[in-house]
């Protein structure tokens, strides 16, 4: 399987990247950056910017999947991450990839029925803006019209902590957040790169949501 990882410079696209290499998976890493690509090894990389359409359509071509992974916490405009998904979706159709995983948010699981993470009053409002966008990009997705086989994967609405993987993690389709016995929801970029692998090769929840966490500590 040949796979891109969009934003894989990042700390989620770089899990991501090492855990699909570990299990054999060829993987281009793909970012805006050149500097921050030349420091990678042993992988092959490519230039795109992920709202340059047409260049992120170039660089896809001929693979079976890809992975997005994607933020911009440098600046205020969270536009960047419903036009990320806008345009990545675009590039898959436009380049004949069938199958891509959109690293998302948790803020829009809903905690109560009907009630998101991101609506109630205790939402730590550093990450509003940014889980609001992430509730955008979902949207997109869930609205378009399209044969690709998108899936979008949220980590637990507040705790998602850098962290080797444990193996330990639960995962559930649909927008509910998996808790433990006190209700808490965790888990570890290494297992959340883990559950985004299984859901690309497995063609977990095609055009949906899923989550993971740990639900016994």
């Amino acid at each position: 399987m040949k796979i891109c990882v969009v934003g894989a410079t990042g700390w989620i696209g770089g899990s991501v990247m090492r855990e699909a290499l570990s299990q054999g998976i060829e993987v281009t890493a793909v970012s805006h950056n050149p500097q921050r690509l030349a420091q990678l090894e042993g992988v092959d990389t490519a230039v795109a910017d992920v709202l340059d359409t047409d260049r992120l359509a170039e660089v896809i071509g001929g693979y079976d999947a890809v992975v997005c992974a994607v933020t911009d916490r440098s600046t205020d405009d969270r536009s960047i991450i419903p036009n990320a998904a806008r345009s990545v979706l675009a590039a898959c159709e436009q380049a004949g990839v069938d199958r891509l995983v959109f690293c998302g948010g948790g803020g829009s699981l809903e905690v109560r029925p009907g009630v998101r993470a991101v609506d109630e009053p205790d939402f730590p409002p550093q990450y509003l803006a940014e889980a609001l966008a992430q509730a955008e990009a979902l949207a997109v997705f869930r609205s378009a019209d399209t044969s690709v086989e998108w899936t979008y994967a949220s980590p637990p609405p507040h705790h998602l902590e850098p962290g080797e993987k444990r193996g330990s993690y639960h995962a559930r389709v649909g927008d509910t957040p998996v808790v433990d016995a006190e209700g808490d929801s965790r888990l570890t970029s290494g297992d959340y790169a883990v559950a985004i692998v299984y859901a690309l090769t497995e063609h977990v929840s095609v055009r949906g949501r899923f989550t993971a966490a740990y639900m016994d500590e």
